[in-house]
Parts: C-alpha cells; sequence; structure tokens
C-alpha cells in the first residue's frame, strides 16, 4: 500500500513556520534551499515553501506525496493511465536538481496535486546529463 508521508505547504515565511513546528511538535529541520525549509517528525516530511517561489499558489496546504515501493510502480502507474492520469517531472519547470525525494508528480480525479517517489533521486547522476 502507498504511505502518504509528504506535505507541502506554501507559507509567508518558511523559516518562522518550520520553528513553529520546531518548538511546539518538537519537529526536526532537514533542509533549506531556495527559501524553502524541510521539517519531520521522523516519518513525515512537511516541505515549507517559500511565497516567492510559488506567487502563482495560494499560502496553505499545496500537495501531499506518496512513497511506494519500486515493484508496484508499473501497477501503480498502469492504473493511473486506466483513469487519464499522466505523472510528469515537476522539476521540468524548475529543474534545480536540489528536490532528491519527488520523482514525479500527477493530479488526481479533482486536480488535486500529489507527488510519487520510491526513494532518492540519484541527483549527481541526473546533473551530469
Amino acid at each position: 500500500m502507498a504511505k502518504i508521508q509528504h506535505i507541502a505547504i506554501i507559507a509567508e515565511n518558511p523559516e518562522k513556520l518550520a520553528h513553529f513546528y520546531e518548538d511546539i511538535y518538537g519537529m526536526k529541520i532537514t533542509g533549506r534551499s531556495q527559501g524553502d525549509v524541510w521539517i519531520t517528525d521522523g516519518y513525515m516530511d512537511v516541505a515549507i515553501i517559500h511565497k516567492d517561489n510559488l506567487p502563482d499558489q495560494p499560502t496553505g496546504i499545496n500537495h501531499f506525496g506518496f512513497t511506494i515501493d519500486p515493484e508496484e510502480k508499473d501497477e501503480i502507474y498502469q492504473k493511473m493511465g486506466e483513469h487519464n492520469l499522466e505523472p510528469f517531472d515537476p522539476r521540468a519547470s524548475n529543474p534545480d536538481p536540489d528536490r532528491p525525494f519527488v520523482e514525479h508528480a500527477a493530479f488526481d480525479i479533482e486536480r488535486n496535486r500529489f507527488d510519487i517517489s520510491t526513494g532518492m533521486r540519484d541527483l549527481e547522476e541526473e546533473v551530469t546529463r
């Protein structure tokens, strides 16, 4: 079964919001890039995206992400195709190789975006392509 292990929030002040979750819930900051901050509770990863990086998107929850077993990928993608859903590389519009966990993204039947990952991407390999 796929597991939801990622949520992305768009915020005006990601650093302040990350420290709020760190302070109140003991979450840990795991990374920073381009004004964005990543935090975790050890299971769920939360990407706090700076509003300036997605100015056309409202603040608040932006998308969620599934982690799937690599062996299930073909079957899941086939089922998505049966619903006319096409996975896409979310880095096509922003190719900076500093987001290692997202392989593909898609929209569900009501246009809610979700990410799909089987683990970390090999960023060094991608940079050399």
